[in-house]
């Protein structure tokens, strides 16, 4: 059956790999959801507060008992707060020989930085105005988040190693418009390339938000998150102006089809590269790695757009008129999901990603 051709792995084994990689997120996204465990936990420097995770289907009873030992606010050179510090205590009654807790653990919590123990993993959250609570989000998840960032790996490699795969449509794509093209030719595509990686370099260094930061923009993750993306982006705008010459000038219109496929492969998978190191940021910063924000969620369904045009079957027959005029038009609308992921979810929804 053709629609088993990706998974046919001695042909494709990166094409393949890669849809193993989205069901195995996938498969640890459900994991998480439906057995994790995930709360919040306010600690107080005065008292000490137990937290009790409930035997499920994958895990036993677990317990912890916590206590705030100290918080500080780190600020910089001109006063602006840079990381949030807590140290905490983790005590034992069983082990102490009255009534009073034995301390049998310590550990450290900074923004980007989760401590883990045991199993539990707790994230900085909040802090009392007084600087003597915090609030700290946990979650307890030793399945999930394991499968998933396994499927984080497989995805990055079969993303990488899929240009270097033989006999797929991206490198017969590739051969046919740098070696029969007279509009653009090896030296053409590639000069098309260095203007995308320029033009996403400097809208990177336009949108990245400037000192001072939040703690949790303190991250080399960042520019990464931010780099990728705009790359991305870059190609989808580069793929739209191809659309609208493409429905123009009657006699490029194949090439530019062409042209405009080879592109989507790269920008599809750098957004679905720079979704997921913003999903792996996430679970670094706030003990999660997908929490519906509008703009992740907007970032998806710009994703899930694309990856339907790159599996569009009209775009097939290459030779077929109205399966080309139909592609740019598709592809010209596309990007007005681009524009409003980018725009109207800053403007009009907010949410944690108001300041991009």
């Amino acid at each position: 059956m053709d629609w088993l051709r990706p998974f046919r792995l001695r042909r494709n084994l990166f094409s393949g790999l890669l849809h193993i990689a989205l069901v195995t997120i996938v498969a640890g996204a459900c994991v998480t959801h439906f057995w994790g465990v995930q709360g919040e936990i306010h600690l107080r420097a005065d008292k000490a507060e137990t937290l009790t995770i409930k035997p499920s289907a994958i895990s036993t009873e677990k317990a912890v008992s916590l206590f705030l030992w100290d918080f500080q606010i780190v600020e910089d050179k001109d006063g602006n707060p840079a990381d949030f510090i807590t140290e905490l205590r983790l005590l034992d009654r069983t082990k102490a020989k009255s009534n009073d807790f034995m301390v049998v653990d310590s550990g450290t919590i900074r923004m980007n930085k989760p401590f883990k123990y045991h199993g539990f993993r707790f994230c900085q959250s909040d802090y009392d105005s007084d600087l003597m609570g915090v609030v700290l989000t946990y979650n307890y998840d030793p399945w999930g988040i394991g499968i998933t960032y396994a499927g984080y790996a497989l995805l990055l490699v079969s993303m990488i190693g899929f240009f270097f795969q033989p006999k797929t449509r991206f490198r017969a794509l590739w051969k046919n418009l740098t070696s029969s093209s007279p509009l653009s030719g090896k030296i053409g595509v590639g000069g098309l390339f260095a203007f995308v990686i320029i033009m996403a370099v400097v809208m990177t260094k336009v949108v990245t938000p400037k000192p001072p930061l939040q703690p949790v923009l303190q991250t080399p993750l960042l520019g990464i998150h931010v780099s990728v993306i705009m790359l991305a982006y870059t190609l989808f705008a580069v793929i739209m102006v191809d659309g609208i010459l493409g429905l123009c000038v009657k006699k490029w219109r194949k090439v530019l089809l062409q042209l405009s496929q080879i592109l989507l492969y790269p920008a599809l998978f750098c957004l679905t590269a720079g979704i997921f190191i913003g999903a792996v940021w996430a679970n670094m910063s706030w003990g999660r790695y997908w929490g519906w924000d509008p703009k992740e969620t907007w970032a998806l369904i710009t994703m899930l757009v694309y990856a339907a045009i790159l599996h569009w079957p009209l775009i097939d027959n290459l030779t077929a008129k109205r399966s080309q005029i139909a592609y740019h038009v598709v592809s010209i609308i596309a990007f007005f999901f681009v524009l409003f992921t980018y725009f109207g979810v800053s403007y009009l929804l907010g949410g944690l990603h108001s300041y991009a």
